[in-house]
């Protein structure tokens, strides 16, 4: 769910195509989930026209009780007949990013065989994290430490629901806030006038009684994304082939240029470079480039409107440069850390973690 970076969310009918050829060739599946219970239903609305049929429940489903949860698309758990699916969750994405705690649902044959490696490896979580976790869901513990105080009040299931589904509301209207500035300003608009009236009869634009000056109006779309269905991360795609020096500039070169430029006044944002997620030196190499993540969820909402403006803006003056000089000078001292050996991509990755830019990092 909310598959980082790109926010695709797996159908349940695709789920059930996917564990039925792991059926054929007896797969184990793996569902690692930290995004489950963030899935937008306006976005679901927006951009998946049959998204709420592949997912319809058979009459028989059984419900969590919760009408949110209901309301998600479900697990592979729910459809796991032979004991296959190993899931993955976390309380790393809906309480703190550094409590690093999380819980295993599976059969108890591959539990009992992850436990062993456990104790042989990290032994366990932290401590103080699942104290303070459980303090929180539980409430208090008693002296003794076996089971929760009396009256100690912690969370419970409702709380903990309840909690998860306001955190949903929070991003969706983050992630609503950063996609429409982006909808907004994906076209760069260019107006010019035109005086030669035979040229606009010529062009059956205009009637003998318009008047000789007027506009002239062209488009050009300098990026394309779906809006997230789940998870913290917009997924954008830069059409660098509309840019004027397209042909000129070889795509990678510009694509890093704009990388670095996002990084200048009055701009100042830092964006995750598609390459960094590229499964392979290939297809880093002939895609990975155009693409870039943006993450909705580090920011509120106060400060995402302003820096997902700052992030058109950028766009936009950079479709305007036309001189290819231009870009040699942003790409100076990248060429030259290079040449020294230094790669700029892991750079990059630490820049993600907030050691570098912030608040304004996406």
């Amino acid at each position: 769910m909310g598959q980082n970076p790109t926010s695709g969310v797996l159908s349940l009918k695709r789920r059930r195509e996917l564990y039925a050829v792991c059926q054929k060739y007896d797969v184990i599946i793996v569902e690692d989930d930290p995004y489950w219970y963030l899935q937008f239903p306006t976005a679901t609305e927006r951009s998946a026209k049959n998204f709420a049929e592949d997912n319809r429940k058979p009459k028989d489903w059984r419900s969590s009780g919760y009408d949110f949860l209901d309301s998600l698309v479900p697990s592979s758990l729910n459809i796991d007949t032979d004991g296959r699916v190993i899931r993955l969750d976390t309380f790393s994405k809906t309480i703190a990013p550094g409590c690093r705690l999380g819980w295993i649902t599976a059969q108890p044959a591959l539990v009992e065989r992850i436990q062993r490696i456990t104790e042989t490896s990290t032994q366990q979580p932290s401590g103080f994290v699942q104290s303070m976790i459980a303090e929180m869901l539980m409430g208090p513990a008693k002296s003794d430490g076996k089971g929760p105080a009396p009256g100690g009040e912690g969370w419970n299931a409702d709380g903990w629901v309840r909690w998860i589904e306001g955190l949903r509301g929070n991003y969706e209207r983050r992630m609503n806030a950063m996609a429409s500035t982006l909808d907004a300003g994906k076209e760069i608009v260019k107006s010019g006038r035109r005086n030669s009236l035979s040229e606009a009869l010529a062009a059956n634009s205009m009637s003998d009684n318009d008047d000789d000056d007027w506009a002239v109006v062209e488009k050009t779309q300098m990026y394309s994304f779906d809006w997230p269905v789940g998870g913290m991360f917009l997924w954008v795609r830069l059409h660098f082939e509309t840019h004027p020096l397209a042909g000129k500039v070889p795509g990678p070169r510009l694509s890093r240029a704009m990388w670095l430029f996002w990084t200048t006044k009055p701009y100042l944002v830092l964006v995750s470079p598609g390459t960094i997620f590229s499964p392979t030196p290939e297809i880093r190499d002939s895609e990975g480039w155009q693409y870039y993540r943006l993450c909705f969820a580090a920011c509120d909402e106060d400060q995402l409107l302003p820096i997902s403006k700052r992030f058109v803006d950028g766009v936009n003056a950079f479709w305007r440069i036309k001189d290819a000089k231009k870009i040699d000078k942003l790409l100076e001292e990248e060429d030259k850390a290079s040449e020294n050996g230094v790669n700029v991509e892991d750079m990059t990755r630490m820049a993600e973690f907030g050691h570098l830019m912030g608040p304004c990092a996406f």
